[in-house]
C-alpha cells in the first residue's frame, strides 16, 4: 500500500513537470535578466567631424576580459577604455586608480593614440588637442557617460619622423557610452 502511494506521488510529480512553461535553468536566467545583473547592452556612439560611429554589445558583461569588443579595462594605475568598431579602433586612459563618477579630461601634446577612423590614426598630438570623458553612472561594474575632444590626424607614420596634419582638426562630438563593462 505505501509503495502505491509513492509510484502514485513520483507518477503525479513527473506529469506536472511536464506542464511547466520553462524548464528550471530557463526560469533562474529569466530571473537573472529581471533583476538587472546579466545581459546588459553595452552602447557606445560618436562622431567624427559630423560621420557617425557606433557600436552595440548585447549581453556586454559576458565578453571575455582578454578580447572584447567594448569594455573597459583596470591595469596596474589606469583604467583602459577599448572600443573595436567597424570604423576603426577607439581608446582611452582615465588616469585614475579609482573609476568613479565625475570628469577625466587630457589635453597637450602627448603623442597618444585616441581612435582610427577609417584607416587614420588621430593623436593628442598638438598644445590644443584635448579629449575629455564624463562618467555619469559605475554600478553594478557598468559604466556610463558623455564625450567630446580635438585631435591631430597622422599623415604619415615614420617614426621619428611622423607627419601630422592640421592641429585639431578632428572634432569628436556627441559621444555617449552605456552599460560598459568594468573588466577586473
Amino acid at each position: 500500500m505505501v509503495m502505491k502511494f509513492y509510484l502514485i506521488m513520483v507518477a503525479v510529480m513527473i506529469f506536472l513537470s511536464s506542464c511547466l512553461k520553462q524548464s528550471i535553468p530557463d526560469a533562474m536566467l529569466s530571473s537573472k535578466s529581471a533583476s538587472g545583473q546579466g545581459d546588459a547592452t553595452a552602447t557606445l556612439s560618436y562622431k567624427v567631424n559630423g560621420n557617425l560611429v557606433s557600436l552595440t554589445v548585447a549581453d556586454a558583461k559576458s565578453q571575455n576580459p582578454n578580447n572584447y569588443s567594448l569594455g573597459c579595462t583596470k591595469e596596474s594605475n589606469y583604467y583602459s577604455f577599448d572600443a573595436l568598431t567597424d570604423a576603426g579602433e577607439f581608446t582611452f586612459m582615465f588616469i585614475t586608480d579609482t573609476l568613479t563618477a565625475g570628469n577625466y579630461n587630457i589635453a597637450g601634446s602627448y603623442n597618444m593614440f585616441i581612435t582610427e577612423y577609417n584607416g587614420t590614426n588621430e593623436y593628442l598630438q598638438a598644445t590644443t588637442d584635448s579629449i575629455g570623458f564624463t562618467v555619469t553612472a559605475n554600478k553594478n561594474g557598468l559604466i556610463s557617460g558623455t564625450f567630446s575632444g580635438r585631435l591631430t590626424p597622422l599623415i604619415s607614420q615614420n617614426y621619428p619622423n611622423d607627419i601630422y596634419g592640421a592641429p585639431s582638426s578632428v572634432l569628436i562630438t556627441e559621444g555617449s557610452f552605456k552599460n560598459v563593462p568594468v573588466f577586473y
